[in-house]
Formats: structure tokens, sequence, C-alpha cells
């Protein structure tokens, strides 16, 4: 799970994060990316009622949160980020929301350079 200070809670935060921020659409999801906090980068997930009921939600924010928990190291300090899934992601493996997430975050230019993708 991700530590208590990296995670987005707060509906403001997240309003802020979708008005203000930098979108990256994927065929999985979509990242959300806006400057935050100097020293930490936050995470927040979204998943619509549209991708199923809770227990198919909840399994879909659990996956996002541990793909990015692992990659957590990699990624730049100081930043607010939203990741939203599409109707699919409810469909994929761990791999792949994993894969769709380094990919996202390398777009958006928020993994350190010295790391390898």
């Amino acid at each position: 799970m991700l530590p208590k200070p990296q995670r987005i809670r707060r509906s403001q935060d997240f309003k802020r994060t979708y008005a203000r921020g930098r979108s990256y659409p994927h065929s999985l999801m979509i990242l959300y990316v806006v400057p935050g906090n100097a020293g930490v980068t936050r995470f927040g997930f979204s998943v619509s009622r549209k991708l199923g009921g809770a227990v198919i939600r909840n399994r879909i924010r659990r996956r996002l949160r541990e793909a990015c928990r692992r990659i957590l190291k990699e990624v730049r300090p100081g930043f607010d980020v939203v990741f939203v899934a599409r109707r699919v992601a409810a469909t994929q493996d761990f791999a792949a929301l994993e894969a769709a997430i380094r990919q996202l975050l390398a777009r958006a230019k928020l993994l350190n350079q010295e790391t390898p993708p």
C-alpha cells in the first residue's frame, strides 16, 4: 500500500488536478499531472461506477496502487498525479496495468532519468 503522505484523498485536490493539470491519455487509463508539494509525489485513483460493482472497482484501485508503490522510488518528487481508469482496465491483468502506468509516467517525464523504464 502507498504511504499516507503519498496519497491524494481530498476532493478539492482531485478537482485541482483535473482543472489545472495536464492530461496524458492511454487506452487503459488517463493520467492527470499538476505540480504539487515540492517534497513528495502524491497519487490518486479514480474508478467510475461504469466499470462495475464495488468489488471490481476496488480490485482495479488495489492493482493501480500496488503498481504505483512498486515504481515509487523511480518517480520524481513534487507532483500530484491522478489516474482515471477506463472501462477496458477492468479486464486487464496486473502486468498490463503496470506497463500502462510506466508508459504514462514516462510520457509525462516523471520517471528519474538514471533508472531504466
